[in-house]
């Protein structure tokens, strides 16, 4: 076997649901998130129901201006949730819905719908899409975007797409030696579908984020029109996995060869059939991709959170015991044995919420916290931890009130048509 070959039986590993806050687990070596949505419907409903038929019921917050930016001209009307983007014309009562990749992981933490159950819902309103965004993220570097730029120099890609675009950023100083941005890209802004490769590490980093993982690469496939409606229906019709579909997409759309076929057969569509001509760290990213579910990002709780949800839940317990036990001596070995039992429980997930609750400490002084640093950081945070207070249980709840009122207004309006 040539080194670059990758035998058919080789197993990847598989990532699971990403239910717990992503900071505080061990991340899989991929996964894969939807990270943009615009899409327009037509509705005869009021801001509230349009809200609770997307799954969001919490309008706190929610500023509201006339106009619509450019790009959407043609509604009179904008509310903002967040970055969450409803935008409305009154005139006919058509609705756009715009999320962009920070609003998809605001609305992951704010409605009670995931976002497969919200392209269901979307698509009994006959919402039509322009934008959908899917991005892998890789942790394992089984590519980064050097190897993409360098495959594609050398000719080794097989695709219908005409275009790639290379975008670097740094600094005059220090010529190529630190960049500030490296991505590079296959397609046009304008074709049907784009993907763009690039290092998130060094994203974050740029903008001031801590990032505990030696290596982050995202692959972002960027469907628009019609390429986002069969995408969506695909997994609305289709039974699989989300990164199943990517892996259909992708595998029908691009193909990276070997070097060394290449220097024994000119053609590279022939080569393109054999999967063994192809290479090694295309596949594996592809098969890795294939076992993928969504991911749902859900944040880490800053510390001093718990220490509010001690002194409001558990404070008259501990009371209740000081009292019961009528010694100190044995108070304090009762609290000590409740932080022996803790300590042996405690996780790296723990660990990584008191050094989170550290680095929050260092932006406050004499117990009071930084202006500017409250403003950006803090208060966001909080606001977002407001709107999910709901429990497991409400939010069951508040669906199915949602899809019964939903499915009522349908058989509703099927009668007046049919009396028509």
């Amino acid at each position: 076997m040539e080194k670059d070959e990758l035998d058919s039986t080789e197993t990847f590993v598989s990532a699971g649901r990403g239910t717990t806050p992503a900071e505080n687990t061990v991340r899989n070596p991929q996964t894969v998130l939807v990270d943009w949505v615009t899409c327009s419907f037509v509705s005869a409903s009021n801001l509230h129901q349009v809200f609770n038929l997307i799954g969001i019921d919490t309008l706190e917050n929610l500023e509201t201006r006339q106009g619509s930016r450019y790009e959407f001209s043609g509604y009179d009307l904008t509310y903002k949730l967040g970055q969450i983007f409803l935008l409305h014309n009154t005139s006919d009562n058509r609705w756009l819905l715009d999320m962009s990749g920070q609003a998809c992981r605001e609305y992951e933490l704010i409605s009670c719908f995931d976002f497969v159950t919200l392209f269901g819902i979307l698509a009994n309103v006959s919402a039509s899409y322009t934008r959908l965004d899917i991005a892998i993220d890789d942790f394992q570097e089984i590519y980064n975007t050097n190897v993409i730029r360098k495959a594609v120099y050398n000719k080794q890609i097989v695709t219908r797409l005409e275009d790639w675009g290379n975008n670097e950023r740094g600094k005059t100083k220090h010529g190529r030696d630190f960049l500030t941005m490296d991505n590079f890209y296959l397609g046009s802004r304008n074709s049907r579908y784009f993907i763009n490769f690039y290092d998130k590490k060094l994203e974050r980093k740029n903008k001031g984020l801590d990032v505990e993982y030696e290596t982050w690469t995202r692959t972002e496939v960027r469907l628009k029109d019609e390429y986002a409606e069969m995408f969506i229906l695909h997994i609305l019709e289709s039974p699989g996995t989300i990164g199943e579909h990517i892996f259909s997409l992708l595998n029908s759309k691009i193909v990276f060869l070997k070097e060394s076929v290449m220097a024994k057969d000119k053609n590279k569509s022939r080569l393109a059939k054999d999967v063994k001509n192809h290479t090694r760290w295309w596949r594996k990213f592809l098969n890795t991709t294939r076992n993928l579910p969504l991911t749902v990002y859900k944040p880490s709780m800053p510390l001093i959170h718990s220490k509010s949800w001690l002194l409001h839940q558990v404070s008259v317990t501990l009371a209740m015991f000081n009292v019961y036990l009528q010694d100190d001596d044995k108070y304090e070995e009762f609290i000590k044995e409740l932080v022996m039992t803790g300590l042996d429980k405690m996780e790296s997930k723990h660990l990584k919420r008191i050094e989170d609750q550290k680095a929050i400490d260092k932006h406050i002084t004499d117990g009071n916290v930084s202006l500017e640093w409250f403003k950006t950081e803090i208060a966001p945070a909080l606001e977002k931890q407001e709107q999910i207070k709901r429990s497991a249980k409400d939010k069951r709840k508040h669906k199915e009130s949602v899809l019964d009122a939903y499915w009522e207004q349908v058989e509703e309006q099927q009668k007046k048509s049919a009396i028509n």
